[in-house]
């Protein structure tokens, strides 16, 4: 009887070994039950030994005293046989038992086998998401990274803005202060045909014909060779302001003179007889001026009338400040 139950013993402490806490514990209760089953069945085998050993004793003593005992042996047999009976009954019962145990046992193990297939893909999922996360989170680095390049990349462009907006404004200072200048070195002869605005980061200076030049001429008369004298004064300190000097007409064609043919060529003698004035005039470089002929194509008026005529009929001297740090601002 204990080589039968030495084999489920050593199968149960295997089997211990792949299982969960829960299933052990209820294995480890029934091998307990088991086990003390098994030590009553011992017992009772070791009674009936000891009862099996009686009655050889009593066997020999009938044997002896056959003639007499003849009936008492009889009853002694069938009491012999009434205990292997009950012997065959508990090992068959033994036999149920262990069957029902075997039973028992497969059925945790196939739980077993599913709880292990759960888990395994339990883990291949957790290493997918582990996976998944680890590329959110290079993805989440890259993004950073472009962030913190776009942060400084502003910053550097703020910077910029911050600079030009700087050299804009110093350049507008520069331009407010010498229209000032001019205006108040030209203050006698505004309301002659002279006026000064300042626009677009520019100072313009209109002088109309009737200050400079007689109809159709291209000499400038003593009053605006004054005038332009005190305007060149005004600019021969400014080393970095540019200057422009645009002849313009009316859209009356110009009857010929000489080599003067048209509008164009009597705005352009114009502006280069403005040029001349003001190099003549002062210590002006002459590297910063520009005489341009625009002929009759920028009107301010309309040249229907006289006055709209006569206003058309001008000299504009351009002041631009020169812009090479905002070029190379720019530029880098």
């Amino acid at each position: 009887m204990n080589q039968k139950i030495a084999p489920y013993i050593v199968i149960l402490s295997l089997f211990y070994g792949c299982v969960s806490p829960k299933v052990v514990e209820e294995i480890k209760t029934q091998r307990q039950e088991t086990l003390i089953q098994n030590q009553q069945i011992k017992k009772e085998n070791n009674l009936l030994s000891s009862e099996n050993t009686e009655l050889s004793t009593k066997v020999d003593q009938l044997t002896k005293e056959i003639d007499v005992l003849i009936s008492d042996s009889l009853e002694r047999s069938k009491s012999c046989l009434q205990l292997q009976q009950q012997l065959d009954d508990l090992n068959e019962a033994y036999d149920l038992l262990t069957a029902k145990n075997s039973q028992m046992m497969s059925a945790k193990a196939n739980a077993t086998k599913e709880l292990l297939k759960e888990l395994q893909q339990t883990r291949q999922e957790l290493i997918k998401k582990e996976d998944e996360l680890l590329t959110l989170e290079q993805s989440l680095t890259v993004k950073q990274n472009e962030l913190i390049a776009t942060q400084n990349e502003l910053e550097e462009r703020e910077r910029k803005v911050i600079e030009l907006q700087s050299i804009i404004n110093r350049k507008d200072s520069v331009l407010t202060a010498l229209k000032d200048r001019i205006s108040t070195a030209l203050l006698g002869f505004e309301g002659d045909g002279l006026t000064i605005t300042q626009k677009n980061g520019k100072v313009y200076i209109s002088l109309e014909e009737q200050l400079l030049f007689a109809s159709g001429s291209w000499q400038v008369d003593s009053r605006g060779r004054e005038a332009l004298a005190k305007l060149s004064k005004s600019l021969e300190s400014q080393q970095d302001i540019n200057v422009m000097i645009e002849g313009h007409t009316d859209s009356i064609p110009f009857g010929g003179r000489g080599q003067i043919k048209n509008n164009w060529d009597l705005s352009v003698v114009r502006a280069t007889a403005i040029v001349e004035i003001l190099t003549s005039s002062s210590s002006i470089s002459p590297g910063r001026l520009t005489a341009a002929g625009r002929g009759e194509f920028f009107p301010i008026k309309s040249n229907a009338t006289n006055e709209g005529r006569r206003a058309n009929r001008r000299i504009e001297i351009i002041l631009s400040p020169k812009l090479y740090d905002l070029y190379e601002l720019l530029k880098n």
